[in-house]
């Protein structure tokens, strides 16, 4: 049989955080295009990036973990150990293939909410002890989840239910309730970009670190793809909004 290389744990061949280091660039300079002669916006994409921004962070999440279920299935114990529900359909499990190692962990994330930032504290939490969000951050979070929801459900027009109103209330008072919108800034792009970006370096290098400690303290026996793939998990792209 042939011997599996890193590349066999992640989706795309590629590891999550550098795929999502190229979504977030392509965002970022789609935000920065200059508008339409005559458009008076500050950009006419920077709400859709935001919306793009959002969704390729949660696919971040979602394929980040998948992948260390991949590189060690063994960490399903501990998910079952803590309440969570790993069971996968056997029609799943035909369309995946043979063999299902390593493509276990996609199957596995796919039945799990990574939408929010207390649901992917929860769920990294409960895989490998491990937070990405602490409180501010949560909140942070939060709030671009709430613009992002404004813009896709109500086409960013003010509402009751916005989560923000307060700021409604104050600067432009309920009279302005269902008439006025979001609008999204290069600037207000920018600063989420950053924001999610380091949120992912943060799980990036805590998971690489508490898997490498699990492997090592179990004393587990990975194949030298899967340690190369474990090396692989905090790599960052060149492209990143860091650089």
């Amino acid at each position: 049989m042939k011997s599996r290389g890193p590349e066999d744990y992640f989706a795309g061949a590629v590891p999550a955080g550098v795929i999502f280091d190229m979504q977030v660039y392509d965002m970022r300079s789609v935000a920065r295009m200059r508008p339409p002669e005559g458009d008076l916006r500050d950009t006419p994409f920077a709400e859709l990036c935001l919306i793009g921004l959002v969704a390729y962070f949660e696919g971040f999440c979602k394929n980040h973990f998948a992948s260390i279920i991949n590189i060690c299935p063994q960490l399903l114990r501990e998910l079952q150990t803590r309440g969570r529900d790993i069971s996968v359909s056997a029609f799943h499990l035909l369309d995946a293939g043979d063999p299902i190692l390593p493509k276990l962990g996609y199957l596995v994330a796919e039945g799990f909410d990574f939408g929010t930032a207390k649901a992917i504290n929860g769920m990294y939490c409960d895989l490998l002890r491990v937070t990405p969000f602490s409180k501010d951050e949560m909140a942070r979070f939060a709030e671009i989840l709430d613009d992002r929801n404004l813009l896709v459900h109500h086409g960013g027009i003010f509402g009751p239910r916005y989560a923000r109103e307060r700021f409604i209330k104050r600067e432009t008072g309920l009279s302005r309730l269902f008439l006025d919108s979001l609008v999204v800034t290069t600037d207000q792009l920018e600063a989420a970009a950053t924001f999610l970006h380091s949120i992912s370096m943060k799980v990036r290098t805590a998971t690489e670190s508490a898997l490498s400690s699990y492997v090592r303290e179990r004393r587990l026996k990975l194949s030298r793809g899967a340690r190369e793939a474990v090396e692989s998990l905090g790599w960052a792209d060149s492209h990143s909004p860091a650089d």
